[in-house]
């Protein structure tokens, strides 16, 4: 990892820029989560309706707790299965309702590009396929510029890992509503067992 690359990558997003980065699965596109206009980029680039909710990524369990009301479920959750999103309940006012009025979805990333992003720029940093709303995940940043082609110059940066592995989605555990949003990499019976039978 060339720490330059994640530098001026950081100073990208601190300036309210847009940037395409690897994560746990495809490559994502992001930005400062608490910068209501960098949002409204993304939105713009993806084509995305609004009404749908952005998910999120944060360096740490103490970075999340600034933004969402955490119980021990959620902290158990993310011990025994890294990766994995987690929606809760949203606490203050720093990230906008652009990105979910009521509930935010966060992971830690197992990715280390993405982790640094989001602890060095301080910040959580939205974390959504680096393509437009309805085509593939892309896997190497020659897809993502296919994808994307008519919105490149709203993008400041690119950190270019080469192709990456088809990984399945993150698991999505909904702790507001008490059930498994998207099935991903870990099961919901798995996550049903460990939490001993339900959310």
């Amino acid at each position: 990892m060339d720490i330059k690359i994640i530098e001026e990558a950081v100073e990208a997003i601190k300036n309210g820029g847009v940037i395409v980065y690897p994560t746990d699965t495809c490559y994502g596109i992001g930005c400062d989560a608490t910068n209501p206009l960098a949002i409204e980029k993304i939105f713009r680039i993806k084509g995305r309706e609004k009404d749908k909710p952005l998910p999120l990524i944060a360096s740490s369990i103490e970075m999340i707790e600034k933004y969402v009301i955490m119980d021990e479920r959620a902290k158990k959750l993310y011990a025994k299965f890294p990766g994995i999103s987690v929606a809760m309940r949203k606490k203050g006012l720093e990230i906008p309702d652009s990105v979910n009025r009521e509930k935010l979805a966060f992971r830690i990333p197992a990715n280390e590009i993405s982790k640094k992003l989001s602890e060095i720029s301080g910040k959580p940093l939205i974390s959504t396929s680096a393509n437009k709303s309805g085509d593939p995940s892309p896997y190497s940043i020659i897809e993502v510029k296919s994808s994307l082609k008519d919105s490149l110059i709203y993008i400041d940066y690119f950190i270019d890992s080469g192709t990456l592995g088809k990984n399945p989605p993150s698991t999505i555990v909904d702790l507001v509503e008490g059930k498994v949003g998207r099935i991903g990499a870990v099961s919901e019976e798995q996550i049903l067992n460990f939490l001993g039978g339900r959310l």
